[in-house]
């Protein structure tokens, strides 16, 4: 594990994407994407994995419970709004509540100390791997909060700075998450020690301040010499502007149709299908009466199994972009046993007959007789006599 000396330390595998053919910086990567920077204050269980949703980091060796952060709520306040300052270029948002479990987000936790994770005292924050192009985009960091907050009984304008400096160490700690590495002077964010000023992610390239050689050289020389880093290039490229989004991701269920019938206890692949107009969206499945949940970890995958059993179901697809729109689609799904085929009951005697020429000389001349039958009764008015025995029937109707 290699450390940083002040602000952070970063650990795990180097991986290079080698993009061949690339013309222009910009071309080097898909449309940008969006994401969403979750500061959890509230402390909790961390285990070791890759999934932040899941409460997992891929630095963390076993399960242990992470300190909660000891500062006040105006102090967690301010450092929410620092970090959402820093980020304002770029299509990155900025929450205290925990995103939902589908929408992929970086973690960082907010509190504690670096002796926590057995780290040296003089660091500040920990992201566990520099993630080049944040191909992985459920990380978690760490922000040793109780160095700079370790109560809540301070003045304001000492609860003020330091609540500010925690803001600035999460988005550090995140920008290393999503593929960033030391670089600049004191007025870059990414420095190992920026200054006290107002420091942002610097416009142009920079020199980087390393330990070795670069961890994700090949994204660094899409934008610069090598050597160099462009912080706000890297991150305007992966995140886009910070304009709103305000397009819903579109979600069909492209099988089975609403209203499917199944057998009880038989196996139903789901086909859906998902988009938007930036990458970076989340999707599930679930069936509510049921409680059932299909979280995609992986949005490319356009088909879920399940088992169904007897009764009534709905299927619903929810797709949900950073900036909280929702697409969705339901449709209805009912397991049941086949249903035997009724016997036809003898039909009443009608008026009309519906004789054909092709049908034997028997049915014919009963179909004429009832027709006689029913057309006289039906025709004769009640005040007339009835009519000679013998006599013909009248009727004003056409014969078959």
């Amino acid at each position: 594990m290699r450390r940083g000396r002040a602000w952070s330390s970063r650990s795990g595998l180097a991986v290079a994407w080698v993009l061949l053919g690339v013309g222009s910086p910009f071309e080097a990567l898909a449309a940008p994407r969006r994401t969403t920077v979750f500061l959890d204050f509230g402390g909790g269980p961390v285990g070791p994995g890759d999934d932040a949703s899941l409460g997992q980091a891929t630095c963390v060796g076993s399960e242990f419970l992470f300190p909660i952060f000891l500062g006040s709520e105006r102090a967690a306040d301010v450092a929410r709004d620092e970090a959402q300052r820093l980020v304002a270029p770029y299509g990155v948002r900025v929450v205290t509540q925990r995103p939902p479990p589908h929408l992929p987000y970086t973690h960082v936790r907010v509190g504690g100390a670096p002796e926590d994770l057995t780290l040296d005292s003089k660091l500040n924050g920990l992201a566990c791997q520099v993630d080049c192009d944040d191909r992985s985009p459920r990380d978690t960091v760490f922000t040793f909060a109780d160095k700079w907050l370790d109560t809540a009984a301070l003045t304001e304008l000492d609860e003020y700075e330091r609540a500010v400096q925690v803001g600035r160490i999460s988005i550090h700690e995140a920008a290393h998450a999503w593929g960033l590495e030391h670089a600049g002077a004191s007025e870059s964010l990414m420095a190992r020690f920026p200054s006290a000023g107002q420091p942002q992610f610097v416009v142009g390239c920079q020199p980087q301040d390393l330990d070795g050689e670069s961890e994700c050289p090949e994204v660094r020389t899409r934008y610069c010499p090598a050597g160099q880093q462009d912080a706000d290039a890297e991150l305007r490229a992966l995140f886009g502007d910070g304009v709103p989004d305000t397009v819903a991701p579109t979600a069909r269920i492209r099988w089975p149709p609403d209203g499917h019938v199944v057998e009880p206890g038989a196996t139903v692949t789901v086909e859906v299908e998902v988009a938007d107009d930036y990458e970076g969206f989340g999707w599930l499945l679930e069936v509510p009466q049921l409680d059932w949940q299909h979280i995609a970890r992986d949005v490319e995958q356009t088909e879920v199994s399940l088992v169904v059993p007897a009764g009534r179901w709905t299927l619903r697809l929810e797709a949900i972009d950073h900036d909280r729109n929702i697409g969705e689609a339901v449709v209805n799904l009912e397991a049941r046993s086949p249903e035997e085929v009724p016997v036809d009951e003898p039909l009443a005697p009608q008026s009309e007959c519906a004789c054909r020429s092709h049908g034997t000389a028997a049915t014919s001349w009963l179909c004429l007789w009832l027709w006689l039958v029913v057309g006289a009764g039906r025709r004769r008015p009640v005040s007339a006599p009835a009519p000679a025995p013998g006599s013909p029937a009248r009727t004003s109707g056409t014969g078959h």
